[in-house]
């Protein structure tokens, strides 16, 4: 007797804010029919559990609870791939992703990916401080704002006494 077992593979993934990233969601070793790829997540914008969005077999795809066009399919149905595309990422759009298979006759089959949104800090110096620190200086600088808004008061006092 020879038994497959099917599976549903994703993956974490991390992007940087403002970029583009993958969800991946892909379903093997199955025969069974597919009649729907459904995507949940759980963000840091919708702590709990949303439904957002349908594949249908003979249908194409739809958004659910609201329209987010950042995020496009760009798997196939036929080929068992519920892939995602995000653009355009925010901190928000972090969370717990799941990708959910409905097969006839065995059901629902899923994957949990976790999405990573790495921040971008950007500082602004005023003119009058450009143009009076020069380019070592500025980087010296820069770290300093850095480590004081990083540094919580009780480290900081820490550090400077010793």
């Amino acid at each position: 007797m020879h038994l497959t077992v099917l599976r549903v593979i994703g993956g974490n993934v991390t992007v940087v804010q403002g970029g583009t990233v993958i969800l991946p969601c892909k379903l093997t070793d199955t025969t069974e029919d597919l009649n729907q790829i459904s995507w949940q997540r759980d963000t840091r914008r919708k702590p709990q559990t949303d439904n957002f969005y349908t594949i249908q077999k003979d249908d194409a795809p739809h958004f659910v609870n609201g329209e987010d066009n950042r995020f496009k399919f760009i798997g196939s149905i036929k080929d068992k791939n519920g892939s995602l595309q995000l653009s355009n990422v925010t901190l928000l759009d972090e969370g717990i992703y799941r990708c959910i298979f409905t097969l006839f006759p065995s059901g629902n089959h899923k994957t949990e990916m976790h999405l990573n949104v790495l921040g971008m800090m950007t500082y602004t110096l005023s003119r009058t401080t450009q143009t009076q620190v020069g380019s070592l200086e500025r980087a010296f600088y820069f770290l300093y704002i850095l480590a004081v808004n990083v540094i919580t008061p009780s480290r900081r006092e820490s550090c400077i006494h010793k």
